[in-house]
């Protein structure tokens, strides 16, 4: 196991400036998540992390090391790609054991390595098989075995599961969990789908243009984002948000925190509008409430209501999120913050 340390590091390509200044810590053992849009950095990090792309200024360390000058396969980490990037005419043996042939490694040693980490990951089956014979996660489960043999103490995964089905990615998540679980090695993941992130880390890292918004684990990610980005991003549907009117401040709820009623209803922030779509989600409905020119999405448990429908969505105050203009969450500890939730009530439409 180790620990990741990244000590002001900058990353550009040619003109472009990727990373700037940034320090993060890993900790030892976690199972941290990177995640942000598409360009903003985290495969980057991944490949600073692995000696793919080294950082144009600052220090990387594992374990407390200076490995800037340490080659990529010296490090001592292994690393997931997207395509897998198995050899197609060897076998499932074959790949796991290709990298302990290049190092010397002896046959009786390599025969008792593949044989467990095969049982570990479920490919004892499957060993004389090639690639074109294997599912999508079986083939992905080759990937990882091929990493766990060098015995490494970081994991490196980029978008592993990104080639997969939505069940398969789904149970290929709890393998992850499950396999890290055993292992309790160091996992550095890198993705853009926010489920994999809050599902599977202990540590989110959310970044954005090259700067982490916010570092923490995901039920904290999810309940008290640090900006304006980190609540928009974090949620599916994303937070509601809409300008208060007052010291450039913005107000935002989750839209599965409204309540909606067919009736009038007496509380904080209360609008009356239309249903304008419906969405069924199995056991939850979401409806896109139009209020003039302003619409809110509300997920909701019911699924009694309609198309076109008068409806009144309340939100209660503690579920309010207020937002400075430069995007910080504003504290309830704020000297202002029971002005800002007096101005919501200033604005219900019933």
């Amino acid at each position: 196991m180790a620990s990741i340390e990244f000590v002001n590091v900058s990353k550009a390509f040619e003109k472009s400036i990727v990373i700037s200044n940034l320090n993060l810590t890993i900790q030892d053992g976690s199972f941290t998540v990177l995640v942000g849009p598409s360009g903003c950095g985290k495969t980057t990090l991944l490949r600073m992390i692995a000696g793919l792309d080294p950082q144009t200024s600052g220090s990387v360390l594992i374990n407390g090391k200076d490995v800037t000058r340490i080659a990529p396969g010296q490090r001592g980490v292994a690393m997931v790609f997207q395509n897998y990037a198995l050899y197609p005419t060897m076998t499932v043996r074959e790949n796991i054991e290709f990298g302990l042939k290049n190092n010397k490694v002896g046959k009786v040693q390599r025969t008792d390595l593949v044989e467990s980490i095969s049982a570990t990951v479920g490919l004892q089956p499957y060993l004389d098989r090639k690639p074109s014979m294997l599912s999508g996660g079986q083939r992905q489960r080759v990937a990882l075995a091929r990493a766990m043999v060098k015995k490494p103490s970081v994991f490196l995964m980029d978008e592993p599961l990104s080639n997969l089905d939505a069940k398969l990615r789904a149970q290929m998540r709890l393998e992850l969990i499950e396999l890290h679980k055993k292992l309790g090695t160091t996992f550095v993941y890198v993705t853009h789908d926010q489920v994999e992130a809050m599902s599977m880390a202990d540590t989110i890292v959310l970044m954005n243009q090259g700067i982490i918004q916010q570092e923490a684990a995901p039920d904290a990610m999810y309940h008290k984002p640090s900006n304006l980005f980190a609540a928009q991003f974090i949620g599916n549907p994303p937070m509601n948000v809409s300008d208060l009117g007052v010291d450039g401040v913005k107000f935002g709820f989750r839209p599965e925190k409204a309540e909606l009623s067919a009736h009038p209803i007496d509380g904080h922030f209360t609008v009356s509008g239309y249903i304008a779509t419906r969405e069924m989600l199995g056991s939850e409905t979401l409806y896109q409430i139009r209020q003039g020119e302003q619409s809110y999405m509300v997920k909701s448990m019911e699924n009694k209501y309609s198309v076109d429908q008068e409806i009144y969505m309340n939100v209660d105050a503690h579920r309010l999120y207020f937002f400075s203009e430069n995007g910080e969450r504003i504290e309830e500890s704020h000297a202002r913050y029971r002005d800002y939730l007096g101005a919501v009530r200033g604005l219900c439409y019933v």
